[in-house]
């Protein structure tokens, strides 16, 4: 392709005419060798032909030279002339696009929808009024355009700063402005807006400001119904707190008293008691028990939710508390064949905590799990210390957690709706007939006194096989305020 290019070009013009010098030694060159020596010719015929007159032959080489003179001179209008029209024919290809574009832009902001834009000189003199700002502002483009935008939609509080935002822009033409305001419509209504400011740079070291503005009408509306949909939900809180408060301690004073009564008929205070009616007086006492767990733990739940439980701090010797726990439990749970065991590092000691909410937590996590386990299974308490927290961990060999059920955990009033798969047959027919008992407060008050101490609950569970409910304290007291 090379050898081509070269024999299409054998004297390499191409090549020479690409160097920056060419056309200047070109031009002394060409003068030199050919204009000079023509000049010298001319002259040299000029003066014979003054010095003997015209000849014949003169007078065919003067008509050829005039001629040739013509053509050279016919031949530079027609190349300037050609270079002329190109160069305006360019220049107004290149304006026709210039204006097709600004058409199309102009077309896009015009109709750009909910977002009003304006231009304006630093004078503050409106240029253009697009459709969005005739919707948001209530002036017509021809009645905006000319007038000053201080005197439209600037409020008389808001001008200082709008006219400092323009003075910032005269020295920096690179500053740009966003914030949130206020403006005024035709009608003197005041609308809340985001709003931007920049400057477009025109000939003559001029300058204009286009401004864009977002309604926010309706997002602060939604704002508000947001703010007193929380309030109200706070003060309805409030108020079931309270109420649950106060009906728990009205039926906690009779209920005491039917537990009490009952204790004393079981003790045969009144005289022996037959099968029959020890059973009944048993079942009293055990329901009445039951009850009255389930309103302490509502009112424990109803203080800490309202804020007004207090923690008190003391130096608490976790393996001693855990092995308490295990303790009283493992009789209730080795009914069923279920081994309760703890598994306390050496350097698991002291943490500050309050030593009933701690007992209260364990109680709550170990018999939550002797519920969930199957006949014969294990429950494994487990003590570490992780960085600056206590770490706690009730392990299961249970009947375990499906994955959707998960986010149903520590919510008050929400228990799984599972009945538990026993392994041995004296156990199937009266699990798959009845649901576990509870009310799903317990990890509820759980989760509540974790976080009020400042420390964090887990949950790992697979399904069938085992489940985990951890929480972590602060070795040192950093409470919830």
């Amino acid at each position: 392709m090379k050898s081509d290019l070269e024999d299409m070009d054998p004297l390499r013009l191409k090549e020479w005419f690409a160097k920056p010098y060419s056309v200047t030694v070109t031009t002394i060159l060409f003068f030199l060798l050919v204009l000079y020596r023509a000049w010298l010719y001319v002259a040299n015929w000029l003066e014979s032909v003054l010095a003997n007159g015209l000849t014949p032959g003169d007078v065919t080489f003067i008509k050829a030279l005039t001629f040739i003179l013509v053509l050279l001179i016919a031949n530079i209008v027609y190349m300037v002339l050609s270079k002329q029209v190109g160069l305006l024919k360019t220049v107004e290809d290149q304006e026709k696009k210039i204006f097709l574009c600004e058409l199309k832009f102009r077309n896009f902001i015009d109709n750009v929808p909910d977002v009003a834009v304006q231009g304006f000189d630093p004078d503050c003199t409106v240029i253009y009024w697009n459709v969005a700002s005739e919707k948001m502002y209530d002036y017509p483009k021809n009645e905006a355009i000319g007038k000053k935008l201080t005197e439209l939609v600037i409020p008389c509080e808001n001008k200082n700063d709008f006219l400092q935002i323009i003075g910032s822009m005269e020295k920096d033409r690179t500053y740009v402005c966003a914030s949130e305001n206020t403006f005024l419509t035709k009608k003197g209504k005041k609308i809340p807006v985001f709003s931007s400011y920049s400057a477009v740079q025109i000939p003559e070291d001029h300058f204009e400001i286009f401004s864009m503005e977002i309604d926010l009408t309706e997002r602060k509306r939604m704002e508000q119904n947001l703010m007193e949909a929380k309030e109200l939900a706070e003060a309805s809180n409030i108020a079931k707190s309270e109420f649950l408060a106060g009906m728990s301690h009205e039926i906690r004073t009779p209920l005491n008293a039917i537990i009490g009564f009952s204790d004393l008929l079981i003790e045969n205070f009144a005289g022996p008691l037959n099968e029959k009616q020890m059973k009944y007086a048993k079942n009293i006492s055990i329901s009445g028990k039951h009850l009255l767990g389930l309103i302490n733990d509502i009112l424990d739940l109803s203080k800490a939710e309202a804020g007004k439980m207090e923690l008190q701090y003391e130096e608490v010797s976790v393996p001693l508390i855990v092995r308490e726990i295990a303790e009283v439990m493992r009789p209730s749970a080795s009914g069923r064949g279920i081994t309760i065991s703890t598994d306390i590092e050496h350097d698991a000691g002291i943490v500050e905590a309050d030593s009933g909410k701690l007992k209260q937590i364990l109680y709550n996590l170990i018999g939550n799990a002797s519920k969930f386990s199957i006949d014969g299974g294990n429950i494994t308490v487990r003590v570490r210390v992780v960085e600056k927290f206590m770490q706690f961990e009730v392990e299961d060999s249970g009947i375990g957690i499906k994955e959707e059920d998960l986010p149903k955990l520590f919510k008050p009033f929400s228990q799984i709706d599972e009945s538990t798969e026993r392994n041995t047959e004296r156990n199937t027919e009266r699990n798959t007939e009845k649901k576990h008992e509870g009310t799903g407060l317990g990890l509820s008050l759980v989760k509540k006194l974790v976080e009020l101490h400042g420390g964090d609950v887990w949950v790992k569970s697979e399904y069938g096989k085992y489940s985990i409910f951890g929480f972590s304290l602060p070795l040192q007291c950093s409470p919830v305020k």
